[in-house]
């Protein structure tokens, strides 16, 4: 039988908890879902409590699928311990242990099982943008040198709170290299996460404006961030943007090495020569005299490449190897894909559709990406909000719109078509509102949806498909809760060419 992830004893004393009865302890996973709780694999479920939620009704369902192990929250025993103790008592081959907050048990146990592999090599990868392209080139070009089923990673978005200890509970004997992200949307998010995983390698990719309506500013986000390198030793190593004007903030405390990468560090330093932009097809550079060139769009992506070869070298990965991982890079979905399509009307178009995510950095990047390309066709911008900005949320919005009069101002036929959607981006359209004549209206080059309703992405695919011309450009940003990858299927057909978020 697979040994528990955890004994119970480990358990217990990592959470410092109380048991309630007297069952032993076996887990091979972790949960906090119960969907996602199977009687094939018995778990350790955490019931989590939230501003909307509490996850401890649903242990009795839990327990019809033969957990192995249950944390209770103090509280919420306490408030209705005649319940629990039946429950208990029901369900004699499983272990219960209250404790004080079962977010905190969940950090703590997972703390306590990082902890039983000294040998692993720990990397944490965080940043306002970029940080989930990062840590796939990074798992891409490691695999090249520790091996295919050696390194574990964050898979999806599980970079949070309870994502990242969820997700280093995947660790097992045979992984050489974890790699994971770190995310955040509160105060000391990164903190708390830091603690669970003590990683030995950290790479911030930038101090922007992402969840700046939580933080307030970008000083505070970068105190956050910065927390990623709270536990790099002396033997390991810290990785900033040169360019980042938070990086020597970033980095004042750290007790290993610090390097800096971006284009501004010099050949004879970072070992890399850049060579070209390549637009849709990414950009080429040298590596110690290695041509390599990256499929990812976007100078961004490349800063990002940047940042994983200054950590692959450090840690002693050949240039071979880096090139191998580059070069054929895992996709991203919904990140920066670039896609052919065939609209319904029988014109050929490409489509950049990066709906994952948003933010006023990523966003300015990609629009500024897209205006810089040689593009035989024009470009039919459709762009939505930028969600947890808070309070700064109109002048963000205002200054996308302000960025596109911009652009439609010096090279009228540069855009084609631009497509608002979403309340606060409506900001943005009393921008650009004034730019275009009633005919121009008539002829939808600039439209504005309040929501994304079906009936709005009815009109807004009829309109393009109506308007789009042979090999324009069609390019699709907002958060991700605004779900205009749902345009793609009402457009045409795709192939997708190469992937790579902002």
């Amino acid at each position: 039988m697979t040994e528990s992830l955890l004994t119970k004893n480990e358990l217990i004393s990592s959470v410092n908890g109380i048991q309630l009865g007297a069952a032993d302890c076996y887990f091979v996973d972790v949960q906090t879902d119960s969907r996602n709780v199977c009687a094939e694999k018995p778990c350790l479920f955490v019931p989590l409590v939230g501003e909307f939620q509490n996850g401890h009704k649903y242990i009795p369902e839990v327990l019809k699928k033969s957990p192995g192990a249950v944390l209770l929250n103090k509280k919420e025993y306490e408030s209705n311990s005649d319940f629990y103790n039946k429950l208990v008592k029901e369900n004699p081959s499983v272990c219960f242990v209250q404790v004080e907050n079962t977010l905190h048990g969940l950090q703590d146990a997972a703390e306590a099982y990082v902890a039983k592999f000294p040998e692993l090599l720990k990397i944490c990868i965080t940043g306002s943008s970029g940080k989930t392209t990062t840590k796939e080139i990074t798992v891409s070009v490691f695999k090249e040198h520790f091996g295919e089923n050696a390194v574990v990673y964050t898979k999806g978005n599980f970079n949070s709170e309870t994502g990242l200890p969820l997700s280093v509970f995947g660790i097992r004997k045979d992984h050489k290299v974890g790699i994971f992200e770190m995310g955040m949307n509160r105060e000391n998010e990164i903190g708390e996460i830091s603690k669970v995983l003590k990683a030995k390698y950290g790479l911030i990719t930038n101090i922007g404006t992402a969840h700046i309506g939580i933080l307030g500013s970008r000083e505070k986000i970068a105190e956050e961030k910065r927390k990623a390198f709270d536990y790099i030793p002396a033997d390991g190593c810290a990785f900033i943007p040169d360019t980042d004007d938070f990086a020597d903030f970033c980095t004042e405390k750290v007790v290993g090495k610090v390097v800096k990468f971006g284009k501004t560090v010099p050949e004879s330093e970072s070992g890399v020569k850049f060579l070209a932009d390549e637009g849709l097809d990414g950009t080429s550079f040298e590596l110690n005299g290695v041509k390599i060139t990256l499929p990812l769009v976007g100078e961004y992506n490349y800063q990002n490449a940047l940042g994983v070869i200054a950590l692959a070298l450090e840690t002693g990965i050949s240039v071979e190897e880096i090139k191998s991982g580059i070069e054929k890079m895992a996709a991203v979905s919904g990140r920066m894909e670039v896609q052919t399509f065939k609209m319904k009307s029988g014109v050929n178009t490409k489509v950049i559709s990066d709906c994952y995510n948003a933010n006023p950095d990523s966003m300015g990047k990609v629009i500024d990406f897209c205006q810089k390309l040689t593009t035989a066709g024009s470009l039919i911008f459709v762009l939505g909000d930028m969600k947890e900005l808070g309070e700064k949320s109109f002048d963000a919005h205002k200054k996308i719109g302000l960025l596109l009069k911009e652009i439609v101002q010096e090279s009228p036929s540069k855009v084609g078509m631009i497509v608002l959607v979403g309340e606060e981006m409506s900001a943005a359209y009393k921008e650009l509102n004034t730019l275009y004549s009633a005919e121009d209206k008539q002829k939808n080059k600039i439209l504005y949806f309040e929501n994304n309703s079906v009936e709005s992405f009815n009109s807004i695919a009829e309109a393009i498909i109506t308007n789009a011309k042979e090999n324009d450009l069609i390019v699709l940003k907002a958060s991700h809760s605004l779900g205009l990858e749902k345009l793609l299927p009402m457009l045409g057909t795709a192939k997708t060419i190469s992937e790579g978020g902002v």
